[in-house]
């Protein structure tokens, strides 16, 4: 396994330096621990879509190896799904929240989880279940991100979320 870092010291990583793995090393364990967290929440929530995204979702893409859930609903069903997931998730993110869009995390989970709960067509969905399918059409898009990973690794995970945040915004055709 090679693992894209920069760190120049040794000793334990740094939690606020990213880097990253292929995500062919972790197929097997990100594809149980959605399996895991899909009927966990299709058993509170029983109605709404749930799809893998993110680097562990997608061969040949690096990551820094946590599982993204995106958890879909209507509009009119945010409010009580956001509810239902804050009590089986930690809220995360959450002066990022809006009425379409919260995020968790399931901090007990090897490996780490996120869910990012989107109302079906507002902007979080975009970025989560479209952006996703764009990069699975395109190896050049898929290289693309794999470059800015790189350029990422060893920097801060404030600095790779604000030039991730940035490829998303290119790739779908919007500004921040």
């Amino acid at each position: 396994m090679v693992e894209v870092s920069h760190t120049p010291n040794s000793g334990p990583p740094d939690p606020a330096v990213i880097s990253f793995v292929p995500s062919d090393t972790l197929i097997e364990e990100a594809a149980a621990a959605f399996a895991n967290h899909e009927a966990r929440i299709h058993d509170a929530l029983p109605t709404v879509e749930i799809r893998h995204v993110g680097g562990t979702s997608l061969p040949g893409l690096l990551t820094a190896g946590d599982v993204d859930v995106q958890v879909r609903v209507e509009t009119d069903a945010f409010d009580d799904a956001r509810n239902t997931l804050s009590g089986l998730y930690a809220p995360i993110h959450k002066d990022m929240w809006s009425s379409e869009g919260a995020f968790f995390s399931a901090p007990e989970s090897s490996p780490p989880v996120e869910v990012a709960l989107t109302t079906i067509g507002g902007a979080f969905d975009l970025h989560h279940g479209e952006a996703w399918r764009l990069l699975r059409a395109d190896d050049r898009l898929i290289e693309r991100y794999n470059e800015l990973k790189r350029e990422c690794a060893g920097r801060s995970a404030d600095e790779y979320r604000a030039a991730k945040r940035a490829f998303f915004y290119e790739l779908l055709g919007r500004r921040p």
